[in-house]
């Protein structure tokens, strides 16, 4: 005979989520959570940096950091900056930056990047078209190389 002590089963271990799912089905489950959660903090960000604009420092440092993958990028900045409001050509700047070997289509290109890049962090362009040619936004203009007693004396706001 058997006692009741002896028909007792040991409980099941439950199965991981994992084990249920498959390991990679499961690893690709985390990381879409994850690269959606970073997206709604990107799009959380963009909102608080457009309504605190006027209290932060956006300087040329900042702009290149942000836009300018390589050198050729804050060549075609440069060359935008000084040319000024009018704007310049693509040919014309790829005239102007021949040694980097570059053509007009690249320029575009390049300012096209530029502008998504900085679209991603702030909801900004760095640079515009006019016409046929291209240049710096207001905005860029009013924000290259200032300094905080700039901005405070602009909104008439106490430096820090």
């Amino acid at each position: 005979m058997t006692t009741s002590a002896e028909t007792v089963e040991t409980p099941r271990k439950k199965r991981k989520i994992w084990m249920k799912k498959g390991s990679y089905k499961y690893l690709l489950q985390l990381l879409h959570g994850i690269r959606r959660e970073i997206r709604e903090l990107r799009q959380t960000q963009r909102y608080m940096i457009q309504g605190l604009e006027h209290t932060f420092l956006f300087d040329d440092d900042y702009i290149r950091s942000i836009t300018c993958k390589d050198e050729i990028d804050q060549a075609i900045l440069d060359v935008l900056y000084m040319v000024g409001p009018p704007g310049k050509l693509p040919r014309d700047i790829a005239l102007e930056l021949s040694d980097y070997k570059i053509n007009p289509w690249n320029v575009t290109q390049r300012i096209r990047r530029m502008n998504k890049r900085l679209d991603r962090h702030i909801a900004k362009m760095v640079a515009e078209k006019r016409g046929l040619k291209w240049a710096l936004t207001n905005w860029t203009y009013n924000n290259w190389g200032v300094t905080q007693e700039e901005i405070a004396d602009r909104y008439r706001l106490q430096p820090y």
